[in-house]
């Protein structure tokens, strides 16, 4: 495990969990609530996309549920750069309905994914048309940068074989994308850290007790700072 560099924080914080489709963030941003809460601490569990108007229109495009009609007569999905602009708008939105809100009540606010989601997904150069990632970087610049963000490193084969338990996968959820994003997640992940931010990466592959110890650790360790 490693720690970027940062200021001494205070809290409440604002945390994020980040990783592939199936590296287990939703459930570690499940459990860490629960211990927060188990040591009697405000705390609340938040996702991107949101579960806000935007952040919904978003998951039914990404489940392929919501198409637009294609010239040829039949439909399509929607274009990367809207749903690029679409996601930017759900993380305001969520930042000023959701998270701020809450960190202002004294509530630990526990995200699962964030911006650096979208650094990861909509700039992959093994896309067919990526986006620049300085223009994604640049619709996201308003966004509020978590007080440390916990990064699942998983390998693809368990992400898919948890991907298969779910039974239904979006429209990212497939080996060659996964291999694809992964390295990509590594890069940004890694160019973060280097611009100051406080990130913490842990090995996805141990049992998901263990990580959630490490991450309650962390996360206390920093509480109490």
């Amino acid at each position: 495990m490693t720690t970027s560099r940062g200021d001494d924080i205070d809290t409440p914080l604002f945390i994020a969990i980040e990783g592939l489709d199936g590296s287990g963030s939703t459930t570690q941003t499940d459990q860490l609530v629960s211990r927060l809460r188990e040591d009697g601490l405000a705390a609340v569990a938040t996702r991107e996309p949101s579960d806000g108007p935007i952040g919904s229109l978003i998951r039914q495009m990404l489940s392929g549920r919501l198409v637009q009609p294609a010239p040829d007569g039949g439909t399509t999905h929607v274009g990367r750069e809207t749903l690029a602009l679409l996601f930017a708008a759900d993380r305001l939105d969520h930042l000023e309905s959701a998270v701020k809100p809450a960190l202002t009540a004294g509530r630990h606010v526990v995200t699962d994914r964030y911006y650096h989601s979208s650094y990861a997904y909509q700039g992959d150069p093994g896309d067919e048309q990526p986006l620049d990632l300085q223009w994604v970087r640049t619709l996201n610049e308003r966004a509020r940068t978590p007080d440390v963000t916990f990064f699942l490193e998983a390998d693809v084969d368990l992400c898919l074989d948890r991907l298969a338990e779910r039974g239904s996968r979006d429209i990212y959820e497939n080996r060659e994308r996964l291999t694809e994003l992964r390295d990509q997640y590594l890069q940004v992940i890694d160019t973060l850290d280097e611009e100051g931010e406080r990130i913490v990466r842990l090995d996805a592959d141990r049992p998901r007790g263990a990580i959630t110890d490490e991450i309650v650790e962390t996360t206390m360790d920093l509480i109490g700072s």
